[in-house]
């Protein structure tokens, strides 16, 4: 963390997160508010970990290894900068690395405060608590104010005091009441975050809120002490801070794409597109490298193979195909998806289940392609990638149809997310083939 304010012990996080202590804070120092005009917020919300985008397309954006690079360029001194709910990956067993070294990643950035949202929530009290340990050992604060564990103990730190440009705040966040998650339970975010002001004094209170848009402005008109809320769950970035009494909120969607910035009393908000262009933050890209070494060497449930039941069709290879679909089949030879694989070696992606589900055939499926197999012919995008396993079509010399393949087929992979200018015409024109 940055010297202007003082470094957070981890064994006490930890010994909060383990014991579950509930209302209590870290402590920053403390100023009188003053003039904060010249202070600047800083935000991301809903990154789901990502580190980059895919970079199966050109002119993708977002990722913290660009994001990291802009913010090692503010002056610390007079910044704030957070992570709102919604930057966990997943349940699944890569996708818990790879929110671990998500947060020590954000802990490098020098991320002032990260809050919790639905799908922090969603992950349930043990696998959450791993995340918050792994907060507290790099020192990276995770604040909420309204949820707690199945004994009733805070989940969390409740709030946490910062400052920026001489001033001191006091930054929480809140989840939405019926957010659902095994173990947990949310409160309702209004109460939780009044019954905190209480303890404010002269220190500007901030609000990292995983709300939808309106949700957000019934927050500040409940609690008018509020001084900043930061969304949230929203279709669109806020252009200009939406004011609800002397409350400001600020808000910004596309899944972390985009970083957000406010110059606290501006009439308008800015956002940078985390843009091909960007420069990448170079300790980021190491720790990128190692996370996929770790995934490529841990045991996952990825590689468990799946039995093939009695009566069900299993993946035949493309070289079945070719006898009587020698037309299609050189088609698919002369296209991308026949080295789909080999395109993740470059850039070390080969051994993540997040890229391989759609480079290569049946990923995790019955007799499909699994990241220790020796079936080196469904390590591509195969025929039956899209038309879907074809033993029993083989076998039967055509009788036995495969479902026809169509837009719908694609767009499993080619969505808006890894494909963000697929046209269906357009990509079919590149592949396109018939039955012989």
């Amino acid at each position: 963390m940055n010297s202007r304010r003082p470094v957070l012990l981890a064994a006490v996080l930890v010994a909060l997160l383990v014991a579950g202590v509930g209302g209590m804070w870290l402590m920053r120092g403390k100023s009188s508010l003053g003039n904060v005009s010249q202070v600047q917020v800083l935000w991301s919300t809903h990154t789901a970990a990502r580190f980059e985008p895919c970079g199966c397309t050109a002119g993708m954006n977002g990722g913290l290894l660009r994001r990291a690079a802009l913010l090692g360029k503010e002056d610390q001194a007079s910044a704030l900068s957070f992570e709102g709910g919604g930057w966990s990956a997943g349940p699944e067993d890569h996708l818990r690395l790879r929110t671990a070294a998500y947060l020590e990643g954000l802990a490098a950035a020098r991320i002032d405060a990260v809050g919790l949202g639905r799908a922090e929530v969603a992950l349930g009290e043990q696998l959450l608590k791993q995340h918050l340990a792994t907060a507290a050992a790099v020192n990276l604060p995770i604040v909420c104010a309204n949820l707690v564990d199945a004994a009733g103990a805070v989940v969390g730190v409740p709030a946490i005091r910062l400052q920026a440009g001489g001033k001191t705040f006091l930054v929480t966040s809140v989840v939405p009441a019926d957010a659902s998650g095994t173990g947990l339970r949310a409160s309702d975010p209004a109460d939780a975050v009044a019954r905190l002001t209480q303890t404010a004094g002269s220190a500007a209170v901030i609000v990292l809120a995983d709300l939808d848009e309106q949700a957000l402005s019934e927050l500040a008109r409940a609690v008018p002490s509020i001084a900043l809320v930061i969304g949230g769950d929203v279709g669109a970035p806020s252009q200009e801070p939406l004011a609800v009494g002397r409350t400001r909120i600020i808000f910004q969607a596309n899944h972390g794409k985009a970083h957000g910035a406010w110059t606290w009393e501006e009439p308008r908000c800015r956002f940078t597109l985390l843009a091909d262009g960007l420069p990448e933050d170079r300790a980021q890209r190491s720790s990128v490298t190692a996370l996929q070494q770790l995934i490529a060497s841990t045991p996952l449930a990825a590689d468990q193979r799946v039995p093939l039941a009695s009566g069900q069709p299993g993946y035949a290879g493309p070289a079945s195909c070719t006898s009587c679909h020698a037309a299609a089949a050189a088609v698919w030879q002369s296209s991308r998806h026949a080295h789909a694989r080999e395109a993740l070696t470059p850039r070390g992606y080969a051994a993540d289940p997040d890229c391989l589900r759609c480079h290569v055939t049946g990923l995790g499926k019955a007799d499909g392609w699994f990241r220790r197999d020796t079936r080196a012919e469904l390590a591509a995008v195969s025929c039956e990638a899209c038309h879907g396993p074809g033993s029993e079509h083989v076998a039967s010399a055509g009788k036995i149809p495969l479902p026809p393949a169509g837009p719908a087929t694609c767009v499993g992979c080619h969505d808006a997310e890894n494909s963000p200018h697929f046209d269906y015409a357009t990509y079919w024109a590149k592949i396109a083939h018939g039955m012989k």
